[in-house]
């Protein structure tokens, strides 16, 4: 049997486009030629702003980050609690610092970003200041105010709230290795 060979034309081209991305065909002719790729970042990139989980993250990392800093005892305890063998809590206390002078610059940088007026994710970048500069005031509160506010929450102290997080990441995490499957796509 013989093949017949025939030759696309745009019309051919564009029900491909039209099947593939319906989006981009019902763009005009004109605007899609003239769309620069970087104008197509700066768009996206404004559609995906997130600035209140920005703000809430930015919160709990630099409230974490202050209570390591001014804990450190009660960190290492919490280490070697969670099983962390003891020869290697200085190198994890070492990390942590470095952790916490990464967070420093990375939040220098978010406040350049709020104000350059060309970068994308500006509203991302204030999220990020406005939730440290509210965990920097939270942590100056007076300590009555800071117990009252864990009760409520159902707290006795800080450190129960990091007992609760790491139990409830170990119940979210857990996985029953004995039933895990090794699966191939490939055919056989």
């Amino acid at each position: 049997m013989r093949r017949v060979f025939k030759k696309q034309d745009r019309n051919d081209f564009n029900a491909r486009i039209q099947r593939l991305d319906p989006a981009f065909a019902t763009t005009p002719a004109k605007q899609r030629d003239d769309r620069k790729p970087w104008e197509l970042g700066k768009r996206a990139a404004r559609g995906t702003t997130k600035p209140l989980q920005m703000t809430v993250f930015s919160f709990a990392a630099t409230l974490t980050c202050l209570y390591a800093a001014n804990n450190p005892d009660t960190v290492q305890e919490l280490l070697v609690r969670s099983g962390w063998p003891l020869q290697f809590v200085h190198y994890a206390m070492n990390g942590i610092t470095l952790l916490m002078i990464g967070l420093i610059v990375f939040y220098l940088a978010n406040v350049l970003r709020c104000f350059n007026t060309r970068a994308t994710g500006r509203g991302n970048a204030a999220g990020l200041v406005v939730g440290a500069i509210a965990a920097i005031g939270v942590s100056t509160l007076d300590q009555t105010h800071v117990e009252t506010g864990l009760q409520y929450a159902g707290f006795e102290s800080p450190e129960d709230v990091l007992t609760y997080a790491q139990a409830r990441t170990s119940e979210i995490a857990e996985i029953d290795w004995t039933s895990v499957v090794a699966v191939s796509s490939s055919a056989k």
